[in-house]
């Protein structure tokens, strides 16, 4: 993640908690655990302010959530205080190599620039263990590709976006060994109807 997306991060980490404390992944969740099975170890890659975090606990997930924002990690560690936290890179990710039972990269990686998605996409596979899942998801682009956007919602801060197209995303998990078990569909409800694409993938070795 870019400096600039980081530092906007940390300005909004108040606001965004207050827009976006109720998830809407509910669907992924069941579908995520279905996959995996219980009692696995989970790394959330870009966890924000860890809104993920108590639902994926409740189901059973061993969780540790990164990212880059510290003021994003202040409300994570407030909302859910006995889940582990680490500030980090998603470039670099500070576990050693097939950690973590599976993987969850939701509305993370859509802010590396789209040359940089193998790079994240690698890290992720290697802290992931031999035959592993993970969750993918991203925005769909309509017209936009990708760069630094200003959203209104955000109360004009600037922020890097890549947005794809399914059949995009598909090429691109599956061209670096990750194989797409299946794709799900979801509907933001905010003034630009968002649509959310999230794929689920498996590690190949």
């Amino acid at each position: 993640m870019d400096q600039k997306t980081v530092d906007s991060y940390n300005k909004i980490a108040r606001d965004y908690q207050q827009r976006n404390s109720v998830s809407m992944w509910g669907r992924e969740y069941s579908i995520f655990q279905l996959l995996t099975g219980k009692d696995k170890s989970v790394i959330d890659i870009g966890c924000g302010i860890g809104r993920d975090a108590p639902e994926l606990i409740k189901l059973g997930f061993k969780y540790s959530g990164i990212d880059a924002s510290e003021g994003m990690l202040k409300i994570a560690k407030e909302s859910a205080p006995n889940a582990d936290f680490l500030l980090g890179d998603f470039y670099q990710l500070p576990f050693p190599d097939a950690h973590f039972d599976c993987f969850w990269a939701v509305a993370s990686f859509l802010h590396v620039p789209k040359a940089d998605l193998p790079k994240v996409l690698k890290e992720a596979r290697r802290v992931t263990m031999k035959h592993g899942f993970g969750v993918v998801a991203v925005k769909e682009r309509v017209e936009f590709n990708e760069g630094v956007i200003s959203e209104t919602k955000a109360g004009g801060i600037e922020r890097y976006f890549a947005f794809y197209s399914e059949p995009e995303m598909r090429k691109a998990l599956e061209a670096n060994d990750l194989t797409v078990k299946e794709v799900t569909r979801e509907r933001e409800n905010d003034e630009d109807q968002t649509m959310w694409l999230c794929f689920f993938v498996q590690k190949n070795c």
